[in-house]
């Protein structure tokens, strides 16, 4: 039996893909519920603010020029900034100005389409130095991943893609991307959307046309007192009370981060075998991410330094040149991700001390503070973001797939041009799956 309402729909996840999806719904007189398992939305956007800086504990940049994600923020009025296109190479105790992605592009550009797929490393052994380190560092920092288990052949088809977009450009927001969120949010309730926090999912029982979903209210992930001054999001739509609560819709856009399907934390009835053996195919990078805030600015907008050989190999300042961010990704955040916040911040010091030794007793005189946020360890994440592994370039597609005209799949896992791990490619996806929703439910109304 369908549900009571003619057009209706239940979004479990309000990162950037359950938002757009919400958003393009409700536009289109769908009636929307929201279910978020955190006290906000954003899901791995969480902006932060110190000495009027916005401090991005996940997703920072706009890379390229995205149409949608492009679209959206002229409608919330957000202004950017753009990044300084320039790239260092700390090598012997020296700064290089080296052109990277240039590296890295004409690399990739080597990949024959129509040859059989390979692991990144075994690509590199067929290049020289420096192309060979360029494109190791490249695909563990931007990729969060091992150049081990990464195809070789989505790599290629990520970087076609951005570079039909312009993706070597990017940009920040000039409010942070918590702004986004909160434009996002704020419309999506003013136009009927019914946001519940604090809701993990535990079940989805499902036929065609309806779906009835089980979900624990919690309190456990409330913040400390001292946190909301920071946040840039209202507060909960509902305050948490605890217990089991209960939804019905006539479908479902599930866009929650890839571990939570991996590790099969929503239990499907009918059980979705196949969509579960698809997500387990894909894999999920860590990043670790640490924010030093300096009392005054430190250094202009230098663009990128990389220190190849150092724990952390990547560091950027903000536009004002007040903070420094250092950036892991893949095996070297692996190998730190077990460490308490205290050991990577001394370790991100000591660091910085090498990398920029003229301005070291700056450095240590005007630090204030460091932020730094574990995406493996929190709950309702489990990792920074995905990657295709050798042999997997239809798996985002397949994740993708709607299931019974019923269940519908959105976030940055299943972006069909490889390139996840982005912002517009989990806000492309929402609008996807929304669509996919819309035609679905139109053809059973007209029916």
């Amino acid at each position: 039996m369908r549900n009571d309402q003619n057009k209706s729909a239940i979004v479990i996840g309000g990162g950037i893909a359950g938002l757009a999806a919400a958003r393009e719904l409700v536009r289109a007189g769908v009636a929307v519920t929201l279910l978020e398992a955190k006290e906000r939305c954003g899901g791995r956007i969480h902006t932060l603010r110190q000495n009027d800086i916005p401090v991005e504990l996940g997703a920072e940049f706009v890379h390229g020029l995205p149409p949608e994600l492009l679209k959206v923020l002229q409608e919330a009025r957000l202004s950017m900034i753009e990044v300084a296109d320039q790239n260092w190479l700390f090598d012997n105790g020296k700064l290089t100005e080296v052109d990277i992605w240039e590296e890295v592009d004409e690399a990739l550009k080597q990949v024959d389409p129509n040859a059989p797929d390979c692991s990144c490393e075994e690509f590199l052994a067929g290049l020289d130095e420096p192309a060979r380190t360029y494109v190791r560092n490249f695909v563990q920092g931007f990729d969060a991943a091992d150049p081990k288990r990464i195809s070789i052949q989505a790599l290629r088809a990520a970087e076609r893609a951005a570079s039909e977009m312009n993706g070597s450009q990017s940009q920040w927001l000039a409010s942070g991307y918590g702004a986004l969120v909160d434009f996002l949010e704020r419309d999506i309730v003013e136009r009927g959307v019914v946001i519940h926090k604090y809701m993990n999912v535990r079940s989805i029982v499902w036929k065609e046309g309806n779906v009835e979903v089980t979900a624990d209210q919690t309190v456990s992930g409330q913040p400390p007192a001292a946190l909301p001054e920071f946040l840039t999001v209202p507060p909960p739509v509902d305050p948490p009370v605890g217990g089991r609560r209960e939804f019905a819709a006539n479908a479902a856009v599930i866009a929650v981060p890839l571990a939570i399907l991996q590790r099969d934390e929503i239990r499907f009835q009918p059980p979705l075998p196949q969509k579960l053996a698809v997500a387990r195919k894909l894999q999920v990078g860590n990043v670790i991410k640490i924010t030093f805030v300096f009392a005054e600015p430190f250094l202009d907008n230098f663009g990128f330094v990389h220190a190849f050989e150092e724990a952390i190999p990547t560091w950027w300042s903000d536009p004002q040149g007040c903070s420094l961010v250092g950036w892991a990704g893949g095996p070297k955040a692996d190998a730190l991700i077990k460490l308490f916040p205290a050991q990577i911040e001394a370790i991100g010091l000591e660091i910085l001390g090498r990398v920029f030794a003229d301005r070291a007793d700056k450095l240590r005189k005007n630090f204030v503070a460091s932020h730094y946020w574990n995406w493996a360890d929190d709950p309702n994440i489990r990792g920074a973001y995905s990657y295709i592994p050798v042999g997997g370039l239809y798996l985002p597609r397949q994740l993708a797939e709607p299931v019974g005209d019923t269940l519908f799949f959105a976030g940055e896992a299943t972006v069909a041009d490889a390139q996840a791990g982005t912002v517009f490619g989990a806000l492309d996806s929402g609008l996807r799956a929304a669509r996919e929703v819309l035609a679905v439910q139109d053809r059973l109304v007209a029916g």
